[in-house]
């Protein structure tokens, strides 16, 4: 008989992570943040957003979620004065992590079934990791279960272009980033990734439905634009790496064809609260640029 899908998809990427040279990769990641490469660059600009609350829950428990690359987002937390608790379905990476003392913890973790009791965290993150998984969006409920006060992601946007001929449009865009020798997001072929996977974008319409339907107090939301290009991992960043320069030539397009309306931003950092956060908290997301959304009272409860 043949197997679910979901459970083909889980084996799927846990082959991914095994087929990681985790000897060469080691050397990478062992002092990541510290290698100043254009792809620390990248992923400082999603991850900086999470200083605010560290700040304001200075003794708060983390579970990052899908983060098995050697518990990325877990070791930034940590080195800014958090707790997290890295976990992946493929703990391979994380169990080389911890026997190099990059992190002090991991645990096995099916993103879609935490083996967790509820409000065993304060906060939940997840970043790049969601859009992979087979049910995703059971996986937003299952963090939120487990989750105290809030979880946070950073995926792939969802955005439809206004109701023009679509095909047009996106035959338009894919020929002018041929022609300026840019990359074609996945959206553009799609919204499948070459794993097999179907990337699960999301929205702060869905983010807002999944609150209300909780009857949650609130929703933040930043959107931006990112670019990856192979080999970021080994560039040296400087404002001449061609690498670095070519992303940001990308992330300029990127922002022509949102100003005219040709696209959308192509990220997102998305919050839900399950506890009304402080309104210093909410003033300083206010400023580092989240729209916040304060969500009504069921009438009827």
């Amino acid at each position: 008989m043949k197997e679910s899908f979901h459970k083909e998809s889980y084996k799927i990427h846990t082959n991914a992570i095994s087929n990681v040279n985790i000897e060469k990769d080691l050397e990478l990641y062992r002092n990541w943040f510290d290698n100043n490469t254009t792809d620390v660059w990248r992923h400082l600009r999603m991850l900086k957003f999470l200083d605010v609350f560290i700040k304001n829950y200075s003794k708060a428990n983390w579970l990052t979620v899908g983060d098995g690359m050697f518990g990325t987002s877990a070791t930034y937390i940590n080195r800014k004065g958090g707790n997290a608790l890295p976990t992946d379905i493929n703990v391979s990476l994380l169990e080389s992590a911890k026997a190099n003392n990059m992190i002090q913890d991991y645990k096995y973790a099916n993103a879609e079934l935490l083996p967790f009791e509820d409000d065993s965290f304060d906060f939940a993150f997840c970043k790049e990791a969601f859009h992979h998984f087979p049910r995703a969006f059971i996986s937003i409920y299952e963090m939120l279960r487990v989750s105290k006060e809030a979880i946070l992601l950073v995926e792939p946007n969802d955005f439809l272009p206004p109701p023009i001929p679509r095909r047009l449009l996106q035959l338009l865009k894919n020929n002018i980033k041929k022609i300026l020798g840019l990359s074609i997001h996945h959206a553009d072929t799609g919204n499948y990734e070459p794993i097999g996977n179907y990337i699960f974008c999301i929205s702060i319409r869905d983010i807002q439905k999944i609150a209300l339907g909780l009857h949650l107090p609130m929703v933040a939301y930043k959107k931006f634009h990112d670019v990856y290009i192979e080999g970021v991992e080994y560039e040296k960043l400087d404002g001449n790496a061609p690498l670095y320069k070519k992303i940001k030539k990308n992330i300029f397009i990127q922002k022509i064809f949102k100003a005219t309306g040709l696209s959308g931003y192509n990220q997102i950092m998305a919050i839900i609260f399950k506890k009304e956060p402080s309104e210093i908290l909410v003033k300083e997301l206010k400023k580092s640029g989240f729209t916040i959304i304060r969500l009504p009272d069921n009438p009827y409860i």
